[in-house]
């Protein structure tokens, strides 16, 4: 077992912790910023060594487990002690409901959906809890193991660190041999990054060149509002690309020189561009902003969110344009450090994942499902790889402006034009991307995500 944790001085916050927290005090009642997942598991499993596995994987995280205080005008946050051996991985048994799957999920939705109330004084009471997971049993030799956290705590990459190590760790353990050493570095990586990027000669180099691109102030580019509009919330539909899908294209980024998230992202420019118009696409999306030494192994929070403008037109080719979204993701990476404010209002947000949607625990293969991973004030498209090689696309649509069914025909028009896009990457978009009849990409049917509200 590893050693017994304890509390440590306290630090400052990571400058992503710091944007977290600005935007949930000034929305306390704003669950957005919880995000959570399951990782499906069909097989024998040894639930008492996975309970082993997840707290281990808790303890090994001390940056999980947080107070935040005020003191002097400034916030901190002081690390907690974690009892790896004293804590119990959370039981439930949904397997006699119609839909066993569905009512886990809907368990789990409840507690994302409820904000955390932040007590920055010491007169607050205790801390709210901001990390968690349960083991929901579904049917006979299947398991979900759901995690939730707020992003105070970790972001998605953190998330997937963390699901990837209990996992290694689950494996050993069923195999009776020795678990590998913490592959985890600590937050005070992040926070060091952070310092030596503060006032540098990159920082200056990174703020002029958003204030040269975005000097003329863009507008955010947004898809035309559904004709029923709903109460607030946010709808989700999933679409899952099949092998023919998927071998299109990457045939057609190929010709690029550009992977299948630019591919991705440059089919989104083109449908903002049929549908509004605009001769740019401007949205946003998230980069990991984790360029120093050891940040790529710290489970926190540093995810950042920035801008993207890719210029549309007719006359272009869909390879032609994915080359063009290849050479800004290449500008938005090299400047991936800057926090500076992104183009103002709500808009369209890229989640790319490069994240493991399989993972082994030991015989078995867990499939990582996301349900929420942040805020969506408009739309938000994102996209993992499975490991045989198709592509899952989950859209999020805001239905107070798009309306319940906004995500499902957003994302049924989406990959329907990538279809177009993918088969004749060489025709200029307004003739490969003018409206169709082909049918719509078959809905990932194991994905229980889709189509619901949260």
């Amino acid at each position: 077992m590893p050693p017994a944790p304890t509390t440590t001085a306290p630090l400052e916050l990571t400058a992503a912790q710091a944007r977290v927290l600005s935007a949930q005090r000034a929305a306390p009642d704003d669950p957005s910023y919880n995000v959570g997942q399951y990782i499906d598991l069909s097989g024998p499993l040894d639930t008492a060594l996975l309970q082993r596995a997840v707290g281990r994987t808790l303890a090994e995280a001390p940056g999980l487990h947080l107070r935040l205080y005020e003191e002097g005008g400034r916030i901190r946050q002081e690390r907690l002690a974690f009892d790896a051996g004293g804590w119990r991985l959370p039981r439930l048994d949904t397997s006699g409901a119609a839909d066993p799957v569905a009512a886990a999920v809907d368990l789990v939705r409840d507690q994302l959906a409820c904000p955390p109330r932040l007590r920055l004084s010491a007169g607050d009471g205790p801390p709210p809890a901001l990390t968690g997971a349960v083991l929901v049993r579904v049917g006979d030799g299947r398991h979900l193991l759901f995690s939730y956290f707020h992003h105070l705590a970790v972001d998605g990459y953190g998330v997937a660190l963390l699901s990837g190590r209990i996992a290694e760790l689950y494996t050993a353990l069923v195999r009776g041999a020795e678990p590998p050493p913490s592959p985890f570095a600590p937050l005070e990586v992040l926070l060091a990054a952070d310092r030596g990027y503060a006032g540098s000669a990159r920082e200056a180099a990174d703020r002029a060149h958003f204030a040269a691109r975005y000097a003329d102030r863009p507008p955010v580019t947004r898809f035309p509002a559904g004709p029923a509009a709903g109460g607030p919330g946010t709808a989700r539909h999933t679409v899952l690309l099949d092998a023919e899908e998927t071998a299109r294209l990457a045939t057609a980024v190929r010709g690029a020189r550009a992977t299948w998230a630019e591919g991705l992202t440059a089919a989104l420019a083109a449908l903002l561009h049929r549908d509004t118009g605009a001769g740019e696409a401007v949205f946003r999306t998230y980069a990991m902003a984790r360029t120093a030494p050891g940040a790529l192994r710290v489970p926190g929070m540093a995810v950042n969110v920035l801008p993207m403008r890719i210029a549309v037109d007719g006359s272009a080719t869909f390879r032609e344009l994915t080359a063009r979204t290849a050479a800004e993701f290449t500008a938005v990476r090299r400047h991936q450090s800057y926090r500076g404010q992104p183009p103002a209002g709500p808009g369209p947000l890229l989640n790319l994942r490069p994240f493991p949607a399989e993972l082994r625990f030991a015989g078995l293969t867990g499939r990582v499902v996301t349900l929420a991973s942040g805020p969506v004030d408009d739309v938000s498209l994102s996209a993992v790889r499975h490991a045989d090689g198709r592509l899952r696309v989950d859209v999020d649509a805001d239905t107070a402006r798009y309306g319940p069914g906004g995500a499902a025909a957003l994302a049924e028009r989406y990959t329907e034009l990538l279809r177009r896009l993918t088969a004749e990457p060489g025709l200029p978009l307004d003739r490969a991307a003018a409206p169709t009849s082909l049918p719509h990409t078959q809905a990932a049917s194991a994905a229980p995500t889709q189509g619901e509200t949260r």
